[in-house]
């Protein structure tokens, strides 16, 4: 049987004119991987389909492209220990999963409609982003696009953000998990929305997915607008709620939680509801941050920085850097690989990082718990958003 499962997944994946993509994710009972998960796609390169690896890590990611050695490379996948793989294919999808035992469950799902053609582009987001015309309606109805076609000069930076936003989210390939599967999405703190209708629109209508996405703000006044934009596009599985983020009682537990520019503790919140959540994927933009400012004014600074600590302003931005250190490398004790990157330009808000995590694992990496509480004991404070998980995973954060 286990040669079986192995050169059906082999086979399919060297039909690089049939392979959409491979997944290979989870480490089998007893065993350990150096990577989280292995993606394997073809992408076309000077005319000639090459097979696209990319390993990743809860550090981070490396993608190589193969011609002849593509075969011994697929080879030396199948000889790790994952737990799981999932291959897409035109010629039909394959799904093994390893049971704790070590037996191979096979079985061959219908092919996503999603995929109707497979794209090889190298840089595959030229064909995902948003353009004037693959979104004309939505950007129309959102105000980025007027009436005759064209993007509005006040709302070039806007579109820009927009597409940036797409890219960063498609990058992380968590979306790949609900090629035959419905997606769950909820945005909080979503404002003037552009970004939610503009992820319900990349995940419904450019990758095709099921894609059910929620709006939540305390505005009622910004709700009620959305909601009669929502109207006149005949978008049926877009909504929007008036309400607090730590109150937010879904019907069915988000797949991907958004918090753009929430502010202060506020992404906090909507952290500790992906963690608890255990949502797939989960990207955030801090906006301001007072709380652990306001712990570190309390505390006597370490002596080492008492220079730094003369000017007002390197205080606040030491206070910003260090909240979202402890958010990231919460989120990687919880088992989630986490980046932290650029998300718009610095000209546009002083406010740019974005924090992108992926669940990958269980809770409890020993290397991020050490790394936590050292940094806790250094600076003596508590993060907001350790308190917000309260008992669960007081283990994992309290020393």
């Amino acid at each position: 049987m286990e040669q079986d499962y192995k050169r059906l997944v082999r086979e399919r994946i060297l039909a690089r004119d049939e392979l959409i993509r491979a997944t290979f994710s989870g480490e089998q009972k007893g065993s350990s991987l150096a990577w989280n998960n292995v993606v394997v796609r073809p992408v076309e390169i000077k005319g000639e389909i090459h097979l696209q690896f990319s390993y990743f890590d809860d550090k981070k990611d490396i993608t190589k492209n193969y011609l002849e050695e593509a075969a011994s490379k697929v080879d030396e996948l199948l000889a790790l220990p994952f737990r799981n793989i999932f291959v897409e294919s035109a010629d039909g999808n394959v799904q093994v999963n390893i049971s704790k035992k070590g037996k191979a469950v096979v079985s061959e799902p219908k092919p996503s409609k999603a995929h109707a053609e497979t794209n090889l582009a190298h840089d595959r987001q030229k064909s995902r982003l948003l353009s004037a015309e693959n979104a004309e309606p939505f950007l129309k109805a959102v105000g980025i696009m007027t009436s005759d076609g064209k993007i509005r000069a006040d709302m070039q930076s806007k579109f820009k953000q927009i597409n940036e936003f797409l890219r960063l989210v498609d990058e992380t390939d968590a979306l790949q998990a609900f090629t035959d599967q419905p997606i769950h999405v909820v945005d909080f703190g979503c404002g003037n929305a552009y970004l939610t209708f503009a992820i319900y629109y990349y995940l419904h209508d450019i990758l095709k997915l099921d894609a059910h996405v929620t709006g939540i703000d305390i505005k009622a006044d910004l709700i009620e607008r959305h909601k009669e934009k929502v109207k006149s596009l005949g978008w049926s599985q877009l909504n929007f709620q008036v309400g607090q983020i730590a109150d937010y009682k879904p019907a069915t537990i988000p797949n991907v939680v958004l918090a753009l520019h929430a502010c202060d503790t506020a992404t906090d919140d909507a952290l500790a509801q992906g963690i608890h959540w255990g949502s797939k994927l989960i990207v955030c933009a801090p906006c301001c941050q007072h709380e652990l400012q306001a712990q570190m004014s309390r505390v006597p600074m370490p002596e080492q920085f008492a220079s730094v600590f003369k000017d007002g302003i390197f205080f606040e931005r030491i206070g910003d850097i260090l909240t979202d250190t402890f958010r990231a490398t919460i989120l990687r004790i919880m088992g989630y690989r986490t980046d932290v990157t650029q998300f718009v330009p610095i000209e546009h808000t002083a406010k740019n990082l974005m924090i992108r995590s992926v669940k990958t694992s269980s809770a409890g990496n020993t290397h991020w718990v050490e790394e936590y509480r050292n940094l806790k004991s250094f600076w003596q404070v508590t993060p907001y958003l350790e308190k917000l998980l309260g008992d669960e995973y007081k283990p994992y954060l309290s020393s």
